[in-house]
């Protein structure tokens, strides 16, 4: 299937973006045909933000791939609109053995905290070959 077309549904009534191999696609309402691989991308670029549930982890999509039997029937702005802060109106106290969660400010990207080394400075490396 890596290098075949599939059939690529909207499902929306807007033009949805997608970025594949680093070049950005816009992908209209209706249905239109795309690699594979591509569409995947596209699919997994355009979840409806909050709509996770935490039990199952299944999400919903603004895209459908026809050929892999996902859903493409078409949503509204409302039942998308559904799903703004959703993340704060789950109660995690009703799943079993739940921890509470908690919301905490900061930054915590890949380079924000600090870091010790068991490596000598420096150190040159060297091809030992």
């Amino acid at each position: 299937m890596a290098n075949e077309f599939v059939t690529l549904t909207n499902r929306t009534d807007q033009t949805l973006g997608g970025t594949y191999d680093g070049r950005p696609f816009l992908i209209k309402p209706g249905k239109s045909e795309h690699p594979y691989h591509r569409a995947i991308k596209f699919v997994e670029q355009n979840i409806i933000m909050g709509s996770e549930n935490p039990r199952t982890g299944e999400s919903i999509y603004k895209l459908g791939i026809e050929e892999m039997n996902m859903d493409c029937s078409p949503i509204t702005p409302e039942f998308i609109a559904r799903f703004e802060g959703a993340i704060e109106k789950w109660d995690r106290s009703k799943l079993t053995g739940a921890r509470p969660s908690e919301v905490v400010d900061g930054d915590n990207g890949l380079y924000s905290g600090s870091w010790k080394s068991s490596q000598a400075p420096n150190t040159l490396f060297t091809d030992a070959g």
